[in-house]
């Protein structure tokens, strides 16, 4: 049950930070490396997206789901 808690933590973290902090760090990205805009900028901030903000955001989210699930919600079930 700990790692289904962790893998949907991951899932919404993914959703939430797509929303939240994608555009900043899209920004940052893309005026660090000069990225100019148009068909090969947009596909190279695509990239970027989906093969390193995804993946690290969702590791953060199931990591964070797994302490919680740790900490908050196996002291409840268990009845200690």
């Amino acid at each position: 049950m700990k790692y289904l808690t962790a893998f949907l933590t991951g899932i919404v973290f993914v959703v939430l930070l797509s929303f939240l902090a994608s555009p900043f760090l899209s920004e940052l990205y893309s005026n660090y490396y000069s990225i100019q805009p148009g068909s090969d900028g947009e596909s190279e901030l695509a990239n970027f997206l989906i093969f390193w903000q995804w993946p690290v955001f969702f590791i953060i989210g199931f990591f964070l789901g797994y302490i919680t699930h740790r900490k908050c919600l196996e002291k409840s079930s268990s009845g200690r």
